[in-house]
Formats: structure tokens, C-alpha cells, sequence
């Protein structure tokens, strides 16, 4: 997929064409970017995910961009919502796009590795602008692309902490392409419809959840400020760690997950695709509650063998489907699921 799910680790669209904004008008993201429009002006303002309220880029442009570079699938998740993928001339590894069309798998050029993609790819491309995502401060690869005089867009999404905040992004791509009115419906929705699903999470509440499994000895399991602990509580699942502060996963041990998840009523987001093979990497997977009940879920409905998973791509953009995923696991309900999928 891309380096960053790699290392760190859901309402329709709206159909308003895609057409220029009014002449000014600001939109902020609690410090995370600002979009500032002054007659045909455009400036994106970027804010350090590190250093809270730093400026980490600016980016003023006169008219939309039309060839475009991305260095994450996840970007491809606020491309495709747009309709805009004609724009894309390069990608890391498309195999491990999800949305792409057969068309548009032959045509869009693969730019290498995440972690270190080709620059002598990106320079032959032309673009008008490298979308990157930046895994760390100290980042080489945006000074390399810099240096081949291309204009970069640091797209730090992944650095959010909260569903809706992540999907707001898309207002940053509707402002690369020339189409802020159709990204401000498709977020508005989202929004509307993510808030109405956490009203009705009141009657779930009691059902407890559980999340990932044990890898080489340590299991991984979100705090309830990431990205997923917000939306287990968003659901309305008693989670073991909804109040620990935190913005990173929790480590730990086999022995600690036995402890504090032995009885949880539904497990998610597990890697694996069966029961056998779950209770293959570990014995002992087969100790919870929610294995014997066979209440154990992946999010791999919408993947393909290649490694490409929508989840991480129109998921960013539709939390709300993800939330509803795991309303319909608390509820007993598998005919509806999006993204997730019960291990058989």
C-alpha cells in the first residue's frame, strides 16, 4: 500500500461538478492546513503535525493542476472521490491501489517504492505537482523532488486523529484540482452522516471490542486518541483503553491482551483471513472469547491479492463507513458490512 500504513499504523458522493469557488473565502482545519482564496489566487497552508501551529509549506497556485504525482494510495482515495484520477500520471506502486480502473492501471506510471520512489521516473513525468506524505521530520524525499524543480504538496493526513478530521483533506485536493464546491458537499455529507451515526451508538453501548493480534510476540492494540480508538468510541463499544490519551498504538505483551481482552464480545481488525489461519500464527488467538464465538472481523472485504485495500483509500474520505461497519458487528449484523468481514 504505502510507507506510512506500512510503518505507523469509512453517505455517497455528492454530485455537484466540479467548478471554481467563490472568490475569497478561508477554510482552517484546527491548525492542520488552511485554504486561503484571493480572486484567482490560491494558497494552501500547511501546518507541521510535529510542532503545532508551525507553517510547513506553502503552496500558491493561479489554476488548477493537471498532471499529478502521488506517493500514497491514500491519496487515491480523495483523488477517485473527486473524479479527478485523469489528473494522476504517476503513482508508488499501483498494484497496491485499489481504485483504479484496468485503463488507468496501464496508463498511470508506476514511480517505485514509497520509501524511496524514482526520481528519474517523477522528472520524465513532467508533473505539475508531487503530492507527498512525510513519515517523519527529516525526510529526504521531498528535498529531492524539490530539487528537480517540481512543486510539492505535503499531505499529512495520516497524522489525524479523529475520522472526520482525516476526511477533511479532501478539501485540500478539491483545491488542487480546481473543485473546493464539490469537495465541501462530499465533506459536508460525510460529516452529517458520521454525526448521526454516533447519536444512534447509544444503543450498543455494553458490547466490548478488541482489536488486532499478536505479531512476533507483541500485540499492537489503538489508544483512544488514534484514529480507530475515537471511532470505537464513536460506535459506542466499551473498549479496555478508550481513555488512555494517547495518539499512538499500545504494546503488548500475549499475556496483557489475554488479561484485559479475554472476554471482549467482537474482535476487529485482525490480519488474517480465516479462523485456521489466525489460530495458525498463534495458538493462543484461540483463548478469547470472540474467537470461540467466531466473532472475529478483518477490514479486507474491499482488497485485492495484490495487497491493495480500500480501506485505506475511500475509507479515509468515508469514515462513516467504517463507523457503520462496526455498529453493524456490535449489532450482530454481517449482511451490511462494508469494509469488514467475518472470519469463517
Amino acid at each position: 500500500m504505502t510507507r506510512l500504513y506500512f510503518i505507523l499504523c469509512l453517505l455517497g458522493l455528492v454530485c455537484v461538478a466540479c467548478q471554481p469557488t467563490a472568490n475569497t473565502s478561508v477554510i482552517d482545519n484546527n491548525a492542520s492546513f488552511s485554504i486561503d482564496r484571493q480572486g484567482d489566487s490560491t494558497t494552501i497552508t500547511i501546518y507541521s503535525p510535529w510542532q503545532k501551529g508551525k507553517v510547513m509549506q506553502q503552496l500558491a497556485f493561479n489554476q488548477a493542476y493537471e498532471r499529478i504525482v502521488c506517493t500514497s494510495a491514500t491519496h487515491m482515495g480523495f483523488i477517485s472521490e473527486l473524479g479527478m484520477m485523469d489528473k494522476v500520471v504517476g503513482v508508488c506502486r499501483p498494484e497496491r491501489v485499489y481504485n483504479l480502473s484496468e485503463e488507468e492501471r496501464e496508463r498511470i506510471t508506476d514511480i517505485g517504492d514509497d520509501m524511496q520512489p524514482s526520481m528519474e521516473q517523477i522528472l520524465l513525468l513532467n508533473p505539475d505537482l508531487v503530492i507527498l506524505y512525510t513519515y517523519a521530520q527529516g525526510d529526504p524525499i521531498p528535498a529531492q523532488v524539490e530539487a528537480l524543480g517540481i512543486p510539492i504538496l505535503y499531505c499529512n493526513e495520516w497524522t489525524e486523529t479523529t475520522p472526520l478530521a482525516r476526511a477533511e483533506w479532501i478539501r485540500v485536493f478539491g483545491a488542487v484540482f480546481g473543485c473546493s464546491t464539490k469537495a465541501d458537499s462530499i465533506y459536508a455529507s460525510v460529516m452529517d452522516a458520521y454525526e448521526q451515526l454516533k447519536v444512534d451508538s447509544l444503543k450498543f453501548k455494553g458490547k466490548s471490542i478488541m482489536s488486532g493480534m499478536s505479531w512476533r510476540g507483541t500485540w499492537y492494540v489503538p489508544a483512544g486518541g488514534t484514529f480507530m480508538g475515537n471511532l470505537f468510541r464513536d460506535a459506542g463499544a466499551q473498549y479496555k483503553y478508550e481513555n488512555h490519551p494517547s495518539t499512538s498504538s499500545i504494546p503488548l505483551t500475549m499475556e496483557q491482551a489475554i488479561q484485559d481482552f479475554a472476554q471482549a464480545d467482537v474482535w476487529v481488525g485482525c490480519e488474517a483471513n480465516s479462523l485456521k489461519e489466525l489460530e495458525a500464527i498463534d495458538k493462543k488467538h484461540t483463548w478469547f472469547k470472540a474467537f470461540q464465538t467466531g466473532q472475529v472481523y478483518n477490514f479486507r472485504r474491499r482488497a485485492l491479492p495484490s495487497g491493495a485495500n480500500d480501506f485505506w483509500e475511500s475509507g479515509t474520505v468515508h469514515p462513516e463507513r467504517i463507523l457503520q461497519d462496526l455498529q453493524y458487528i456490535l449489532e450482530g449484523d454481517t449482511t451490511q458490512l462494508h469494509y469488514a468481514e467475518k472470519l469463517k
